[in-house]
């Protein structure tokens, strides 16, 4: 994922006519900058909670799996999981955007929005990093390979997430 900087970049080389005169009003364009860089975030956390809600159907699928070859009692710890998983993708999609308003006290500069993006497109790898812990557990339940091993990875790497997640949170609180 490349820079807030380049995607802003980008945004601005599509603008239409009347977008690029409103530019030249004093103020205006860092109002739009923020904005955007706002939204650039929401876009990210949006594919990165997209990302990690494709890794229901390998808990559900290694849940069938293991029922299938009559190891049901090696699935407890999934819907453990799955409630996890679910907290992290609700992380994602409930995060503060950087957003302040005209009237609040403390205001939200653009290089706590930069700083916020990057944390987020940071977490790209951890988001990997669970989807492959899930895909080699349903993997596993397919071979029947002992699960618990990439079933205890996928869940410590949720916990980091979430205490990671925490981290923006003070990032947003810091003046």
């Amino acid at each position: 994922m490349s820079n807030l900087g380049s995607q802003l970049d980008a945004v601005k080389s599509k603008e239409n006519f009347l977008e690029k005169i409103t530019r030249f009003i004093p103020g205006y364009d860092g109002y739009v900058n923020r904005d955007n860089s706002r939204e650039l975030d929401t876009i990210l956390r949006n594919t990165l909670a997209t990302r990690l809600d494709t890794n229901h159907v390998k808990l559900k699928n290694t849940i069938l799996n293991l029922t299938q070859r009559g190891k049901l009692f090696e699935s407890d710890g999934i819907d453990k999981l799955d409630k996890k998983l679910q907290l992290c993708v609700a992380k994602f999609k409930a995060a503060a955007r950087g957003y302040s308003g005209a009237f609040d006290v403390v205001k939200v500069k653009e290089e706590k929005l930069n700083q916020l993006y990057e944390f987020d497109a940071n977490l790209f790898d951890d988001v990997e990093a669970i989807s492959a812990a899930c895909t080699e557990m349903d993997d596993n339940s397919k071979a029947n390979v002992d699960i618990k091993p990439s079933m205890e990875k996928a869940g410590a790497l949720m916990d980091q997430l979430v205490k990671l997640f925490e981290e923006r949170e003070s990032i947003l609180n810091t003046v």
